[in-house]
């Protein structure tokens, strides 16, 4: 059994695109949540993702985009001008995709039966230097010996008394340190976590275009360009 699997691709087109390019012929495709948020590309994106007909769950950000999809009035901080503009490019048929998706499922991984979240409920992000305690914490209600997520943007493995936490690089904005579109190829149970570069001038180009608050997109630029942000990436 050979599985591609996806995380937070963010509304990145040319990095979901550059992605499907690089892959190898799989038998499944997982995708781990967040195909929405933060990128330039959102109905491009879901298409995309809906013609491939992964096994998917939603994301953080998917399940915002639903919460307030019939909203009317707006604040205008920089987060709800970009929520609304995703918003507004979204169809009635690819906001009902978005709605199809579950928010948590069981896959096989070899002989192990894997629960596949989006992000961890007990605590919010996780990093390279987060000990057993914290660990533990995030993963705290959640069933299973072997869990999957995303969110966190990068790959990291971690490994406690009887179970196993893996996290999923983003293909769409990389918190990593590098700006290459990441995903993991599972063979039988053993993963394989890829990146590939793409063309982030095309991206950059989109989101400059948006007709949002300059210092907005000029973060999720630099997260384009760099794979960093101070914020976010401290490891």
């Amino acid at each position: 059994m050979k599985r591609l699997i996806l995380a937070d691709i963010h509304a990145n087109l040319p990095a979901f695109e550059a992605v499907m390019r690089d892959a190898p012929a799989v038998d499944e495709i997982l995708f781990l949540g967040d195909i929405v948020g933060y990128g330039p590309h959102p109905a491009e994106c879901v298409d995309l993702l809906r013609d491939l007909a992964p096994v998917a769950i939603l994301g953080n950000h998917d399940a915002e985009l639903l919460q307030r999809a019939q909203q009317t009035e707006w604040s205008n901080s920089p987060h709800c001008l970009w929520l609304r503009w995703t918003i507004e490019r979204l169809s009635p048929e690819q906001i009902a995709y978005l709605q199809s998706l579950p928010t948590a499922l069981q896959i096989q991984s070899g002989p192990a039966s894997v629960t596949v979240i989006h992000q961890t409920p007990g605590r919010n992000y996780l990093r390279p230097s987060s000990n057993q305690e914290e660990v533990a914490e995030a993963l705290h209600g959640v069933p299973g010996t072997l869990v999957y997520c995303g969110h966190v943007h990068r790959a990291m493995r971690f490994h406690l008394p009887g179970r196993e936490l893996v996290c999923f690089p983003a293909v769409g904005q990389p918190r990593n340190r590098d700006p290459r579109a990441g995903y993991a190829i599972e063979t039988d149970g053993h993963l394989d976590f890829r990146y590939v570069p793409y063309d982030t001038d095309a991206t950059l180009q989109a989101i400059a275009a948006i007709p949002l608050p300059m210092s907005f997109a000029t973060r999720w630029c630099q997260f384009v360009q760099t794979g960093y942000d101070a914020e976010w990436s401290r490891e």
